[in-house]
């Protein structure tokens, strides 16, 4: 969904709400920001026929950031979910059904299993879960360790339609043009067969393909959207994608998600997959700290429990910059003849990246009604041939400006972020910038700046969501605009 922002006029003042004009806020300084928090790697380590190797120290293993060797601050060994001082190490099960690609019998057997295996979950453990249905992803549970409210919920989801069969319906269709030249062979060479063959191989159908992704690039953006909860965290991704014979980069930006978030991605199998092409994505889960779970017994949640459970935990505190940058992870052991698997990197996010996925949060699943305090006004649009131009007013508190002194007045300014979907869940991350004003005084309190600008947007029904960081709380503020074309903005 192509869409733009194009800021026009910025106008700073008071609008027409309460205010306490002998009450001033604290005037937020505006400076680079070093924040000091730990990073997590889990680590797993296999003996050359793939058993579990116990009893390594901290000084068995080498952490490397962007290939230099940092020191390690933090160590534990974690077995069964349990660390070597006896105390349990709770995980955080995120399960995300993908409905738009899963066969209804094969995903309830897994759900079913999963149901019966939820006696796994420890006290100290959580769980959530989460669906796509092809265009919204939807929370059928937020984090909890209640095991019959989770029994309820799978007992619902496997009502849902599952769409697999259709897409994969798509996909048979192009079998006909393979058995043509199966069948017309003697009219080629045979090198001519083996290479018309091997190029029809990877044939993806457009309706297929369209559907691909969406489901890849939603899987991510509930990632990011969804809370994270503290400590080791596990996503369980039950899909059947892979059966299509995409290229394995698809997936890149879930991978890139996880690795930021720090979750260990566990995809199975909600198909009937060909096992070549499920394994040919372990490599991607390994770069997660995970593999892929293929079980023909469909416990492959329990064989999830079991893999997540016994780790190396590995801590250090790296200098962050908020500058977005992307760094590497290895993880090598000093003993010869040992594999490691852990994850393969993290982000170094800045306040407006975080301010961004906040308005993508917000727009999947909603946001906190307590910080819904940005100030939204459409105008009416204006048409073009293919688009809207629509004038938006925006509100922001006073006190979620980062005031700095500029000459004899002050500058204000803050991040903002601006998401966008469409009713067939089609998203748009809209240009992030900073809005500036312009004042002569510092602002009274519970006061609203107001910012003013033209969204070119697409000619067709969608919400927006309006992110900003407050610099002090660090809370995010938001604010919510519906966009119908046949008669303006509410």
């Amino acid at each position: 969904m192509r869409q733009s922002m194009r800021w026009m006029i910025v106008v700073a003042g008071g609008l027409a709400f309460p205010a306490v004009a002998q009450e001033e806020p604290a005037v937020p300084a505006v400076g680079e920001a070093i924040e000091v928090r730990v990073v997590n790697v889990e680590a797993v380590v296999t003996g050359a026929s793939g058993e579990r190797v116990r009893g390594l120290a901290a000084a068995d293993f080498r952490l490397l950031v962007d290939g230099r060797e940092v020191p390690i601050e933090y160590f534990s060994e974690v077995m069964d979910g349990t660390a070597a001082a006896g105390e349990e190490v709770g995980q955080s099960y995120l399960v995300y059904l993908d409905d738009s690609f899963s066969l209804a019998n094969r995903r309830n057997d897994l759900l079913e299993k999963l149901e019966r295996d939820l006696t796994l979950l420890r006290p100290v453990d959580r769980m959530a879960v989460l669906a796509f249905d092809g265009a919204h992803v939807e929370t059928l549970c937020g984090w909890t360790g209640d095991r019959d409210r989770l029994r309820t919920i799978f007992q619902m989801a496997r009502q849902r339609p599952a769409l697999g069969g259709r897409m994969l319906a798509h996909q048979a269709a192009l079998q006909a043009d393979v058995d043509w030249i199966k069948d017309n062979a003697a009219s080629f060479e045979a090198e001519e067969v083996v290479a018309i063959l091997e190029a029809l191989s990877h044939r993806i159908s457009p309706e297929a393909r369209t559907q691909l992704g969406r489901t890849a690039g939603m899987a991510a953006a509930a990632l990011r959207g969804f809370e994270t909860p503290p400590g080791r965290k596990v996503l369980f991704f039950m899909s059947a994608a892979w059966s299509l014979s995409v290229e394995p980069e698809l997936y890149g930006p879930l991978l890139e998600a996880a690795n930021r978030l720090g979750y260990t991605l566990y995809p199975t199998d909600a198909s009937l997959s060909d096992a070549p092409l499920v394994t040919a994505l372990d490599d991607l889960a390994r770069a997660t700290g995970g593999r892929v779970m293929v079980s023909a017994k469909n416990d492959a949640f329990r064989q999830v429990v079991a893999d997540a459970g016994t780790y190396y935990g590995i801590g250090f505190t790296p200098t962050w910059k908020a500058d977005d940058r992307s760094h590497a992870i290895t993880v090598e052991v000093r003993r010869p003849g040992l594999h490691v698997r852990s994850r393969a990197g993290f982000a170094d996010k800045s306040p407006s990246t975080e301010t961004a996925r906040r308005a993508e949060s917000v727009l999947l699943f909603g946001g906190p009604a307590e910080d819904r305090r940005l100030i939204v006004e459409l105008g009416a649009p204006v048409r073009h041939r293919k688009s809207l131009d629509v004038p938006v007013m925006l509100g922001v508190p006073v006190e979620a400006l980062a005031l700095q002194p500029q000459g004899t007045g002050y500058l204000a300014e803050v991040p903002l972020a601006v998401a966008a979907a469409d009713e067939n869940g089609r998203r748009a991350d809209l240009p992030a910038l900073r809005l500036q004003a312009q004042m002569a005084t510092v602002p009274p309190a519970r006061t609203y700046a107001r910012f003013r600008t033209v969204l070119a947007l697409r000619e067709t029904p969608q919400q927006l969501v309006f992110t900003v960081r407050d610099p002090v709380t660090g809370r995010v503020l938001w604010g919510r605009a519906e966009i119908a074309p046949d008669r303006g903005g509410k």
